[in-house]
């Protein structure tokens, strides 16, 4: 998956390499997100990276949706605010979408993403499925790799998958 980095509220916040801006032009977003796609190109989806402020721009987002659409991927909205429009911009273009349910890693404590990968388990019991988002720090693959050994013993019948298989 490429995790697509976009401007967040925070102006002292830098989204890293890469990022989108609202203040880009359309061309400039569609190199943009060209360019960090062709660094991954056995990539078959994405997710925002921070974006509180671009993805609260349905238009901006928009536009850097259509190129992903146009290369038959998914993509996961992160919900990084509230205010984000990028999963309904997404359904709008009849993507293969989906936002967040639970992210794992904030705080990167391994007693908080076992709690909140106890929440996700429960999520996905009640609604059928469930899609959370963290970072490769050692307490989430901590975490994760412990979760996934007590899923095998204890709830057989749930298996963690990736979310393209979802999608």
């Amino acid at each position: 998956m490429l995790h697509q980095p976009m401007e967040p509220y925070g102006q002292n916040i830098d989204p890293g390499p890469g990022a989108l801006y609202i203040s880009y032009r359309d061309r400039e977003i569609e190199e943009i997100v060209e360019k960090n796609l062709s660094q991954i190109p056995r990539a078959t989806g994405v997710n925002n990276h921070m974006g509180s402020k671009f993805t609260s721009f349905p238009d901006k987002v928009g536009e850097a949706l259509k190129i992903i659409k146009q290369r038959d991927l998914f993509f996961v909205d992160s919900l990084t605010s509230i205010h984000s429009q990028a999963y309904k911009m997404a359904r709008r273009l009849n993507m293969r979408t989906a936002p967040r349910n639970v992210f794992l890693d904030s705080p990167p404590d391994v007693r908080a993403v076992r709690r909140k990968l106890r929440y996700l388990k429960q999520y996905a019991l009640k609604h059928g499925a469930a899609i959370g988002i963290g970072h490769p720090y050692l307490s989430t693959l901590t975490a994760l790799h412990d979760f996934k050994h007590n899923l095998n013993e204890r709830w057989p019948s749930i298996e963690l998958v990736s979310v393209s298989s979802l999608l």
